[in-house]
Formats: C-alpha cells, structure tokens, sequence
C-alpha cells in the first residue's frame, strides 16, 4: 500500500459549519452567512433525460436504483478518504460491488499526492456558495481539485457540466480561502456495472466558462441563493 504524503505547510483556514435549514444544505461561515452547498444549487436545474428515465423504468424502480447507487457511491467516497489518509481499508468486509468498484478506482489513487485534504469544507464570499471538496492534492505532480464519482455506466463528458460546474466552484473557493493557486480540476469516474474508470481533466483557466453556467444558475433560483452580485464574470 502506498504511503501518501500529507502536507502540513498550508496553515489553518477557518472552514464553515454545515447545517441543513428547511432541508437544503447550507453553510455557516465564520462572520455567520449561510451559504447553500453546491449540490443544493445545482440540483435546482432541470433535468429532462433524468425524467425520462424515471418514466421509462417507472418510479419504484428508479427510487430502488438511485438509492442503491447512492449506497455504494457514499461507501466508496468513504473508503478513497480512508485509503488516501494512509488508514488500512478492510475490503474483506464490504459487499462485492462496492469492493469491486473501490479496487477500479484504486490504481488511479495512486497518482494522488502532497495531500492539502480530504472531505475539506470550503465557501467562497464572492459567489455566495459553499460545498465540501473530496480531495485537494496533486495529481501526477499537479495542483489540482479532484473528486470521485460513482456510476451505473460511463459518461459521456457532454453530460458531465454538473460535474465541471461543481469542481472549479471548489476550485475557487480554495484558492480564496488560502490564497494557494490550483492548476487543473480532475474528475475520476468509477464504474458500477463495467470494468471501467473514466478520468476527466480540465485546466484552471476553463474555469469561467462553468463557473458563469453556475451563476446563471444561481440567479435563475433567489429564494435559495438570496440577492446576488452585480455580475462576476
């Protein structure tokens, strides 16, 4: 088993306390805003091909699905921070498909190190947004915001905006918090149902194109994002 490097030169940074109001997440920064987690907001959008499909496989069965999927992805985001954080990962004691799924991405893991974190709770003042990022370490050297994600069958990176949107708004949040510069966000996609791990990279300066998709967002939804800025980008 590889032994990650931890750093411990980046010095403290006061991170907000996660609270859930009125069934949203939001959290609470230290001068006491709440922001609404990432998540919350992106979840806001339409989605016609998800309606589609519930409609195609009926609702039961779609709950049945979108719950198990949640189950093994929420096992294997626990199981990459507990690996990452040089704990032993006892895969003897998980069910096959989370064992399975876990051991796919594990071999990309091991481009990941020079740890800053894992599970770090960021928010950023300037878009009024708050979310927790999976790991923020270097990937094959480079600086970069990674996340891991879990699914029924590959994507296809035309799908994928959510995903984008989700990974340079941790990307801005970190680099306003500590002043530290991020080069690229990288997005590891697990397999649940084929022998396949999908590695999604973009470089920092992509980042205004998702992160003006993420505030038209914001804008469209005021009663959960409350008063915006004049516009950012």
């Amino acid at each position: 088993m590889k032994k990650f490097i931890h750093r411990d030169d980046i010095g403290d940074f006061e991170c907000p306390e996660i609270k859930v109001i009125d069934g949203k997440r939001f959290y609470v920064t230290p001068d006491g805003s709440a922001y609404p987690s990432i998540t919350t907001i992106l979840s806001l959008q339409d989605k016609p091909g998800l309606k589609k499909w519930r409609e195609s496989v009926g609702e039961k069965e779609a709950k049945r699905i979108s719950q198990e999927s949640m189950r093994i992805g929420t096992a294997v985001h626990q199981m990459c921070e507990f690996y990452l954080c040089n704990y032993i990962v006892k895969l003897d004691k998980e069910e096959k498909v989370i064992r399975d799924t876990f051991n796919r991405i594990r071999f990309l893991l091991g481009n990941i190190n020079n740890i800053v974190g894992t599970e770090i709770a960021l928010y950023s003042d300037l878009l009024r947004v708050a979310g927790t990022a999976d790991c923020i370490a270097e990937y094959n050297g480079v600086p970069s915001i990674i996340d891991f994600k879990t699914s029924r069958k590959p994507k296809k990176e035309e799908w994928i905006d959510d995903y984008y949107m989700q990974t340079f708004a941790y990307k801005l949040m970190f680099e306003e918090m500590t002043g530290l510069e991020i080069k690229q966000i990288v997005i590891l996609v697990a397999c649940i149902d084929q022998f396949e791990v999908q590695v999604f990279k973009k470089p920092a300066n992509d980042s205004d194109k998702y992160l003006t998709k993420l505030v038209n967002i914001m804008k469209k939804n005021p009663h959960i994002t409350g008063a915006m800025h004049q516009p950012i980008f």
